[in-house]
């Protein structure tokens, strides 16, 4: 979604619904024959047919055999080639200007921009945290599902939070243990937790590790085949799957060993998607593949409820809503938790300068994420857009902590919503007067990604308004706050 909006509504289609194989083919017939080891295809979130054709080599800088190759951004109405880049992995999939900002997002996310794999330590650590917290948090609830409907009493401000520190707490609990557990999990898992399986159960044989995961490699067969069509496959898999492939892979592209595979979500009511089998030179059906394993198993099934346990993209837009508030009651539960906490020393002076502290960091960091999104729109159209993005970001967050170290901690909280809110409700405006799709034309389109979000943003943004203009007049009208109470 951040990605359909982020380029401005320009989707026509899902991608891979439409006809393929012959863009892929002229493709492949410009490349290197090198190129043809490996394909693989996918959509971008601005509606692009992605392709990428390459090898394996090593790479100079690092030392490690990587992806190698020539990545195609194609227009799926027409087939015309609209970008193309030539390098390693990391390098080409972060070149599309269009994709600057969902990148730094998920880079952000999953590895904190930090080198890999020590970025994948850190949030792999935090997870833990967050399961520990969740654990400890579940002993704590002896009043567990009284706790579920408790209602705030109105009373008396403080008790006003705590309850409701206790109730977004109680809603949140599971969840954050989900969340914890499967992203350590996705965090750990490739980049720890397979070396480990290879020295503990294979005693360091990583190849026999892989061919007990994911099989063992066909016998080759380099005698040259044309590659079967790839739509005929496509349809017959999303006959079978319900679904439209997320990603399809091409091994050995003109070879008699070819062999293709299509990977799909969930269909409406299963958990787990499916990943399909064919025959590359032609195009028989094999049959589907476990994600873990040669045969079906309860490792390959507990594998799999792991990304949409994640992402809660299980029950379509319905769960990805309720995952959304209970990452936001989990982000309440903390501000309100240190607040409480710093609120219960008052009479301490050295914890009374974490406060403003708090809130730096409970504002600053969607602050910094509206910054980088007001950033990357500005400079889509000219300039490195990956780099101010960035820049963007660590410029806000750096004029956050200044704002906060600088004012009085009266004002921290209010001054911080404001920028927050004038961010938000400024940010649609941004991003079409730098050329991105107005509502109009994005509902004409189909893409209801853009509208949304952007309401999104404006919504948010006049609640923060509203809440700035209740703390200032509080301030005023102390009374106010008694009878609100």
């Amino acid at each position: 979604e951040i990605g359909a909006w982020s380029a401005g509504g320009k989707r026509v289609a899902e991608p891979l619904t439409m006809e393929i194989d012959p863009v892929l083919r002229k493709l492949a017939a410009d490349v290197p024959p090198e190129y043809l080891e490996d394909v693989g295809v996918w959509a971008s979130g601005a509606g692009r047919l992605i392709a990428f054709f390459h090898t394996h080599k090593e790479n100079p800088a690092n030392g490690k055999i990587e992806d190698y190759g020539t990545l195609f951004e194609v227009d799926p109405s027409n087939g015309k080639v609209l970008n193309s880049y030539e390098g390693y992995g990391e390098e080409v999939f972060h070149a599309s200007p269009v994709a600057a900002l969902d990148d730094f997002i998920v880079d952000l996310h999953v590895n904190l921009h930090a080198p890999s794999p020590w970025g994948l330590y850190v949030t792999g650590i935090l997870g833990f945290v967050m399961l520990v917290a969740a654990i400890t948090g579940l002993l704590m609830h002896r009043h567990l599902i009284k706790d579920i409907f408790l209602a705030p009493r109105n009373n008396n401000p403080l008790l006003v939070k705590k309850d409701r520190h206790v109730l977004a707490g109680t809603w949140s609990l599971l969840f954050s243990f989900v969340l914890g557990f499967t992203g350590a999990f996705f965090s750990f898992a490739g980049a720890l937790g397979l070396p480990l399986v290879a020295v503990t159960a294979f005693g360091g044989d990583q190849v026999a590790m892989i061919e007990t995961l994911v099989g063992a490699p066909e016998a080759e067969d380099v005698t040259p085949t044309a590659l079967a069509n790839l739509d005929t496959m496509k349809a017959t898999t999303m006959a079978e799957a319900d679904s439209i492939p997320t990603f399809i892979s091409v091994v050995h592209w003109g070879r008699a060993d070819a062999q293709v595979q299509l990977f799909h979500p969930a269909a409406q009511g299963d958990l787990s998607g499916s990943t399909h089998v064919f025959s590359g030179s032609d195009g028989t059906y094999e049959g589907t593949k476990p994600a873990l394993g040669k045969e079906p198993s309860a490792g390959n099934a507990a594998y799999s409820l792991m990304g949409p346990l994640h992402f809660g993209n299980f029950a379509g837009l319905l769960s990805k809503v309720i995952w959304v508030c209970l990452g936001l009651a989990a982000c309440y539960v903390t501000a309100t938790g240190m607040h409480l906490w710093l609120q219960r020393r008052e009479d301490e002076p050295v914890w009374q300068k974490l406060r403003s502290t708090v809130d730096i960091v409970v504002y600053g960091t969607p602050i910094g994420l509206v910054g980088a999104a007001h950033a990357f729109f500005i400079t889509l159209n000219s300039g490195d857009v990956a780099y101010w993005t960035a820049t963007g970001f660590l410029s806000f967050c750096a004029i956050t902590v200044l704002a906060g170290v600088a004012l009085p901690y009266s004002l921290v909280n209010r001054s911080l919503k404001g920028a927050l809110a004038i961010l938000l409700i400024t940010l649609p405006i941004t991003r079409m007067a730098c050329g991105g799709t107005d509502w109009i034309n994005a509902l004409q389109a189909g893409d209801l990604a853009v509208v949304s979000i952007d309401l999104l943003m404006l919504i948010t943004g006049l609640v923060y308004c509203y809440q700035v203009i209740g703390l200032k007049l509080m301030q005023r009208f102390p009374s106010l706050q008694t009878r609100a109470a």
